[in-house]
């Protein structure tokens, strides 16, 4: 999966519309079969679903806790090296290999197309934004306007309710001449307000009233009231989550009468249902308060209550069982489902490795000196140990670049359409932005000129069916071959920094069975340079994008008499991202570590 926004964010609505169809069918197909306090509830839990695009549920699958430190970028140490001293050499003593040879990738329309996409999806987030605050500048006015109730009638009757209901947070009464419609608001310190004049409801019916708001206030539904406003401010294009945001509001209201009518006397019942028409005269239709639970609704929600008052009946013990049931079944869908909806873990596909022979080092410093973020792998062969720096990019996929060069001159090896005495290929007059490459070319002169065309006609040759089965029976990274042109520069195909280590231990020990003339044909063509009896090869990779570079490779080894170390480094940025630099900050960690002294040294 590519790091474009649109794409992961458009599955995870298809995903999530998926669950939330089949939680609106559960709940038409069994009704009657589920209480009516469990409707509200599911439609709660299903809109919970929607925080789940941005939870990173992929660094779950390692330690618990490490998804938090690596959040800073830079893992924390087992064994920490602030590395600070041996500033990095200069380019120009590597500048027979350290070259920047790329090809630009224009931006593709698609990639227009996702941020023209996230630029709606961000303007409509501002404009229900600013619809959202109009509503909570409405409940400003009314709390302004309120008058503190001070009738000792009401109350004693207002304490009286909260006893009833064994409710004891202290709510603030008021009344306001901007309402005609009781409501409820505020999180830390509810408010029930009602409208000012109240002498024209009885004793009974103010108790149904203050019943049904206190009510709201002792199960927190102002929390909900908020978590609604918030799911259609982010979720605005989709209908679905008006859908259930609607429903579960009018849920919340016949819910709250559910509740009110278990606690009245049963011939109070029907003064409830009055109370509720009352309200509903009265009220002046006006833009809903989104923040608030209102006493009164539209005619439709308010028909849907008053069958409710008009049928209640106690939940039976059976029903009961039904409904918890049910909500388990949803919340197990829901649970299992939900990391599979990650936008975070879509976006970067990441490989994890065991604790048991890792070792994470700081070499933030030499990635600082470049202005660029990144991820460092070493591995040990005799030790079989791998030092880390930043799991996070370390384990995260990126295009291979110019590195996957090495593997497709070793597939062009092995199928025969070139060898090591023949692979000249003649440069077909195409001018290009580098005169290294406007020549004919082995496989020699192109791998250390980083030869794009060289490799692209080698591709041509080989063939995509054959490409795809070496892709796959090699395990490169995803393996992904659906785009022909460009899979390796900047395309479907990507691998992260441990892969890239992995796999060049297997070629280097030709796990992967190939002929050995043709392993060491590559080996050669990556040799680069010897310094102190140790021999140093690889290869970098440079990702230049609409003619500014973006990130930058280098992988390889280094031999010495005894071991074999397998390395890479990833790095991106905004100016000096590219192979050289990554070749750099590579050469520096290994000559800090002993492994490649600087020549210099």
């Amino acid at each position: 999966m590519s790091s474009s926004f649109f794409i992961p964010f458009l599955v995870s609505q298809i995903l999530l519309s998926l669950f939330f169809s089949i939680i609106i069918l559960i709940k038409k197909l069994l009704k009657a079969h589920i209480t009516v306090r469990t409707h509200y509830h599911l439609s709660v839990i299903s809109l919970l679903a929607l925080i789940a695009p941005f939870i990173p549920f992929h660094f779950l699958k390692s330690h618990p806790f490490d998804w938090i430190l690596n959040l800073g970028g830079a893992q924390s140490a087992i064994s920490q090296t602030h590395s600070t001293d041996h500033a990095p050499e200069a380019i120009g003593q590597h500048a027979n290999w350290v070259q920047d040879f790329s090809i630009s990738i224009e931006q593709s329309p698609f990639k227009m197309i996702d941020s023209a996409f996230f630029a709606v999806w961000i303007l409509g987030i501002a404009v229900m934004l600013i619809a959202t605050l109009y509503s909570n500048l409405k409940i400003g006015k009314i709390k302004k306007s309120l008058q503190i109730v001070n009738s000792k009638e009401l109350l004693t009757l207002f304490r009286t309710c909260k006893e009833d209901i064994r409710f004891h947070q202290k709510v603030i009464l008021g009344c306001s001449p901007l309402i005609k419609s009781p409501i409820t608001f505020g999180v830390i310190r509810p408010y029930i307000i009602l409208p000012k004049d109240t002498s024209m409801f009885s004793a009974d019916e103010m108790k149904c009233v203050l019943l049904h708001e206190l009510y709201h206030c002792k199960r927190k539904d102002m929390f909900i009231n908020y978590f609604l406003c918030l799911s259609r401010i982010v979720y605005w294009f989709n209908p679905l989550v008006w859908h259930l945001s609607k429903e579960a509001k009018t849920e919340m209201e016949i819910s709250c009468d559910f509740a009110v009518l278990k606690t009245l006397d049963k011939k109070l019942h029907l003064k409830y249902g009055e109370v509720i028409l009352k309200f509903t005269s009265l009220k002046q239709r006006t833009s809903s308060l989104l923040a608030a639970s209102e006493f009164s609704s539209s005619y439709k929600h308010i028909k849907r209550r008053i069958v409710t008052v008009v049928n209640f009946q106690a939940a039976s013990p059976l029903l009961k069982v039904k409904s918890a049931v049910v909500f388990a079944l949803v919340l197990g869908i829901m649970l299992a489902g939900t990391p599979s909806v990650s936008i975070l873990a879509m976006q970067k596909e990441t490989r994890f490795l065991p604790d048991t022979n890792v070792e994470y080092e700081d070499y933030s410093t030499f990635f600082d000196r470049f202005s660029v973020s990144g991820g460092f792998v070493l591995f040990d062969s005799n030790r079989k140990k791998y030092t880390i720096y930043n799991r996070k990019e370390s384990t995260a996929r990126f295009a291979p670049a110019s590195t996957y060069k090495v593997f497709s001159a070793l597939l062009a090896l092995e199928s025969g359409i070139i060898t090591k005495k023949h692979s000249q290929m003649t440069w077909d007059g195409t001018q290009y932005p580098y005169k290294e490459w406007n020549q004919d070319h082995d496989l020699f002169s192109a791998m250390s000129s980083s030869a794009t065309w060289y490799f692209q006609k080698l591709d041509r040759q080989i063939g995509e069916d054959h490409l795809r089965h070496y892709l796959k029976s090699i395990h490169y990274g995803n393996e992904d071959f659906s785009d022909p042109a460009h899979y390796w520069l900047d395309g479907s195909l990507q691998i992260s920094p441990l892969e890239q280590v992995n796999i060049l231990k297997k070629f280097y020990d030709n796990e992967f069975d190939f002929k050995q003339s043709n392993i060491q044909t590559v080996k050669d063509s990556i040799r680069l340079e010897e310094s102190n009896g140790r021999v140093l090869s690889g290869k970098t990779g440079t990702s230049v994008s609409n003619g500014e570079l973006h990130a930058g490779w280098f992988i390889g080894y280094v031999e010495t008499a005894d071991n074999t170390f397998f390395f890479a480094v990833h790095i991106q940025g905004e100016k000096q991202a590219a192979g050289s630099s990554a070749a750099e900050i590579a050469l520096s960690i290994l000559d800090k570590k002993g492994i490649y002294p600087s020549a210099s040294r």
